[in-house]
């Protein structure tokens, strides 16, 4: 018997224990985080352009909101319109150089870089309509609005999620990130949001803006740190499992490689 030593990280082993069922696997968190998102269907004349919505937490309507940028990360998102569901995701990704491995054993939901699908066909292009990829900022916001009722309400130091696409996946880039004083932080900044209004033939959208606000350079406070830390750690759940669905996706598909393989021989044999 062998006595040298494993060069093997704990945190590999473990991975590879709950991958195997030799331990337990970390069930994902269900403490979602509210959606702060744009008011496309206004019931009441009163209801503003934003709404903060999510189980346990009241609809509250206003034209425009202050958030505080906890977290900005990227995730793409396989969703299936006949199953009406996420059918796979990726890893949450802090930018573009990392891989951003997803459920099923591939990368970007199987979704070809932007450089190469934008040379594609039209049709090559439709594959892969129902995979988006999201900018996702985790938030505290704040702003003083309406309910549902019309009453007045007050949002203050709320976590969010916000999940920008498309025409709303840029203009966070554009208007925050690159403005941001050299080695400054987004949390260190409030920043106003609101919503333009824009018509493409019969289609109406909003474009989001943001105007963060340069002059005050906000603390961390030991709150805001608290709230950083929770949303940390449900990202890290969310990647874990998703690790752990890719890595299984690799296994099956190379056990099916192998049968494959074996059958092949068997049949040169006879």
């Amino acid at each position: 018997m062998s006595t040298e030593i494993s060069t093997v990280t704990p945190e590999a082993a473990n991975q590879l224990a709950m991958m195997l069922g030799a331990v337990d696997a970390p069930a994902p968190s269900k403490n979602r985080l509210p959606k702060l998102k744009v008011n496309t269907q206004r019931k009441h004349p009163y209801e503003g352009q934003f709404v903060i919505e999510g189980e346990g937490v009241e609809p509250v309507f206003a034209e425009t909101v202050k958030i505080r940028v906890l977290s900005q990360l990227f995730q793409w998102l396989h969703y299936d319109p006949e199953e009406n569901k996420v059918v796979n995701k990726t890893l949450m990704i802090p930018n573009f150089r990392h891989e951003a491995l997803d459920m099923k054993g591939t990368l970007r939901c199987g979704k070809p870089p932007s450089r190469i699908l934008r040379e594609a066909s039209k049709e090559e292009q439709k594959k892969y309509s129902d995979i988006t990829c999201f900018r996702q900022l985790r938030v505290i916001v704040s702003y003083s609005g309406k309910t549902e009722d019309g009453d007045d309400a007050t949002v203050e130091n709320q976590p969010a999620i916000m999940m920008l696409k498309g025409s709303n996946f840029n203009p966070f880039e554009d208007e925050v990130m690159k403005v941001l004083p050299k080695g400054a932080s987004t949390y260190e900044y409030e920043v106003e949001v609101s919503a333009e209004e824009m018509q493409n033939g019969s289609v109406i959208y909003y474009v989001m803006h943001f105007a963060p606000n340069l002059k005050t350079k906000l603390p961390l406070t030991d709150e805001i740190y608290e709230t950083m830390v929770h949303m940390g750690r449900l990202v890290k759940d969310e990647n874990e499992m998703i690790t752990l669905k890719h890595q299984e996706a690799l296994h099956n598909e190379n056990l099916s490689s192998d049968a494959i393989d074996a059958l092949a021989e068997e049949l040169e044999e006879d």
